[in-house]
Order: structure tokens, then sequence, then C-alpha cells
């Protein structure tokens, strides 16, 4: 009897619906009406992607193997970051960086803007050359007129190594913050490989702040590596330097010694001259071990500077990654018929309990 009472109320709901096809249909064709409106007044974004393949460390290739396979597994070993304090997975919270953001809101950028050509930095292409939808400027313009006394024009952001010297105003942090969003960075566990997209409004400068961000995440890293190798190589061509100087004074000093003393047999002066060579020996083994060494700190540099493979470069998009138009229209549609069925649906279920009543 509950299987039947279910299927006579099944039939019921769908009579009732198809009694007000009519309205369903309309209000869909009305969603569908909106969903135009809404999708062409977003602004088009095109997305640039670039896939990198880090080079790890010893340890890590060492572990790769066991690594991918709790990867599969859906385990997390964080094999990756046993000596190095920073490993793939902490790429994204790099580029997320302030002073990472900082560094490319300075960079120049070309595109064109209403079909203009352009040609400027980053930070005024966010805050002058960007276009949003109408409804966004209506809702936006309370808040821009109480501030913007508070604006100034002339806001700029300096990169800079000091953080401390960064003190944004209110817009430069919701520039920085729209930045931030452009950006997506994404790591496969199981390979490390590094997945960067960047979506700007004109597509050659999202293909080129793709590339700076693939730049100088590659230059951080290589710096962050060799940052040891390089200390090192900066003292040894100090004393490098150093030794150098020592030898060519004493073998002066020596070679002065034997032009003034050529024809004097004393057993005294010859003492001296031997003292003198002695000392331009040992100098010289000194010279001659800081020279290798200087050459094998060199190489050292050279190996603990990581090689970032670059599997996809940045390339100009052609086609428009946002907004999705299609998925907005079946949305909205979808909205429309849900509603409308909701609603008949509903308002026939008061009508009856008021009938009861």
């Amino acid at each position: 009897m509950k299987e039947d009472d279910n299927s006579i109320d099944l039939v019921e709901l769908l009579t009732l619906l198809w009694q007000h096809r009519r309205r369903i249909i309309l209000n869909c064709i009305y969603g569908g009406i909106i969903a135009i409106v809404v999708a062409f007044s977003i602004p088009k974004e095109y997305t640039s992607t670039v896939v990198m393949a880090p080079e790890l460390s010893n340890s890590s290739s060492l572990t790769g193997g066991i690594g991918g396979l709790a990867a599969m597994a859906g385990i997390d070993l964080n094999l990756s970051g046993s000596e190095d304090a920073i490993y793939p997975e902490l790429y994204p919270q790099i580029i997320e960086s302030t002073p990472f953001l900082c560094e490319l809101m300075g960079m120049e950028v070309c595109g064109t803007f209403k079909k203009e050509k352009i040609s400027v930095d980053l930070y005024h292409y966010l805050k002058d050359y960007q276009r949003s939808a109408w409804w966004t400027k209506i809702l936006g313009m309370p808040g821009r007129l109480k501030s913007k006394k508070l604006i100034n024009p002339s806001d700029t952001i300096v990169p800079s190594p000091k953080v401390e010297s960064r003190k944004f105003t209110r817009r430069q942090q919701l520039l920085m913050n729209s930045l931030h969003k452009k950006i997506h960075v994404s790591v496969d566990k199981g390979t490390s490989v590094i997945t960067l997209g960047v979506s700007m409004q004109d597509p050659n400068i999202a293909a080129d702040v793709a590339q700076a961000v693939s730049d100088n995440l590659q230059t951080y890293i290589g710096n962050y590596r060799s940052a040891k190798a390089r200390k090192d190589l900066e003292s040894v061509e100090r004393l490098f330097l150093e030794a150098q100087n020592s030898f060519y004074c004493a073998q002066q000093k020596y070679a002065e010694y034997c032009d003034q003393h050529q024809n004097v047999s004393k057993m005294k002066y010859q003492i001296e001259m031997d003292r003198l060579e002695n000392e331009k020996n040992l100098d010289f083994e000194v010279y001659n071990q800081m020279a290798s060494q200087l050459a094998m700190s060199k190489a050292k540099v050279q190996e603990q500077t990581p090689v970032c493979v670059v599997l996809q470069p940045a390339v100009v998009p052609i086609k428009a990654s946002a907004p999705k138009k299609i998925m907005i229209g079946v949305l909205y549609v979808f909205l429309a018929f849900f509603g409308t069925c909701v609603w008949y649906l509903m308002k026939d279920h008061l009508s009856r309990q008021k009938s009861m009543i």
C-alpha cells in the first residue's frame, strides 16, 4: 500500500508540474537570458600554464621510490624534506609570500587595453587596467566614495629586500590579494611535478607573469640550495687573494735581494737568501692549495645549484579560461527550473493544508 501511495504521489507531483509546464519553461528561458547577460558581463580571463620538474636532493632521490609508493597509497611520508628545509610541497607557500609577490609587482608587462597597447608595471596594470562586471561597480560605489580620500593615487610597491620597510596601504594590500588569487600552484606528491597557472585579462600578460613566476621560483630555490656553497666560495676567494698577494710580495723580496747581493759570497747573505727563498716556496704552496680550493668551491656551487626542468613553458593562451559560459547557462537554467518546481509544489502543499483545516 505504501508503494502504491508513493507511486500515486509521484504521479500527482508530475501531473501538477505538467499543468504548470508553460510557466516552468518560461522561467527557464528567463534564467537562460539572465545567464547570457551574466556570462557576457564578466570580463574574460586567460590562463597560461607552466609545468616544471624540480631537481631534488640526493636523499630525496634515494627515497623517491618509497615516497612515490606511499603517495599512491595516500600516505605522505615527507621524505623529500629530510635534507632541505624547502621541498616541493612548500613551493606554493613561497609563491604566495609577500616578498615574492612584491617582486612580481615591479615587473614590466605589455598588453592591450580597450584596443590600445600599454606598457606598465604589473602593479599599475592591476590598479588601473582591470575590467569588471557592471554590477560590481554599482555595488562597490558606496565603498569607493567613502575611501576615495584615503587612497593615494601615487601608491606603488617598490621591491625591496628589507621586509620591515614594507608598509602597505589598504589599496596595495587589496592588489596583493588580487594577484595572489590569480596565481594557482599545485604539486604532484608522487612525482613532485609543479603545475603553475596565471590568470589575467590579457593573454600576453598572463604568459609574461607565468614565465616571471617560474624564473623567480627557480632563482629563489637555486639561491637557497647554493647559499652555503656561495658563502664558502666567498671565503675561499678572500683567502686566495690574500695568499696570492703574500706570494707575490715574497717573490718580489727574494728577487730584489738576489739582485742586490748577486756577487756577494758571505755566509750571512747566503742564509738570508735561503730564508727568503723558503718563505717564497712556502707562500707558493699556500697559494697553489688555495687555487685548487677555489676551483673546487666553484665546482661545488655549480653542483649545489639545482636544475629545474621546464616540461611546459609559458605560452600565450588563445582561448579564454573564464568565464565558463556553458556552465553558467546550465546553472541558471537549472536554478530556474528547480526553483519554479519547488514553488508550485510548496504552493500546492500549503493549499491542501488550508483545505483540510
